[in-house]
């Protein structure tokens, strides 16, 4: 089972990934909608094999996000999801843990790409 920690605040977008993740057998995702509930929810959940985490949030923006992940010692593989392309963007946050850095908006093929190169789980092809 592939669990998922989807960390968003954009509703929109939690239904995108639902649907893309709807042709995937034995999926468990956990969505939430700001840096802050993703915190709260990794102190009760540490099991998830990957965090799909926004970088524009209300309360908790991801890359403070991102640090306090950092700072609890997890070793849970961070993709950043962000309309941010900028180069000194994407170096930001890799040097800051990220494991990926995927741009909005993105395709099924590029998130089960991204999630599979960071947590060796193959995914099934998505057109």
């Amino acid at each position: 089972m592939l669990k998922v920690l989807i960390i968003e605040d954009t509703k929109t977008v939690h239904h995108v990934l639902r649907r893309m993740f709807a042709s995937v057998p034995a999926i468990d995702l956990v969505s939430v909608m700001n840096g802050a509930e993703g915190l709260e929810m990794l102190q009760h959940r540490q099991d998830f094999d990957v965090i799909l985490l926004d970088w524009e949030m209300p309360i908790l923006n991801g890359p403070e996000t991102l640090k306090e992940i950092v700072k609890t010692g997890l070793t849970v593989p961070v993709v950043m999801m962000t309309t941010k392309n900028s180069p000194d963007d994407i170096i930001k946050m890799l040097e800051a843990g990220a494991s990926e850095y995927m741009m909005k908006p993105f395709t099924g093929d590029i998130l089960f790409e991204k999630i599979a190169s960071v947590t060796g789980k193959s995914l099934p092809h998505v057109a």
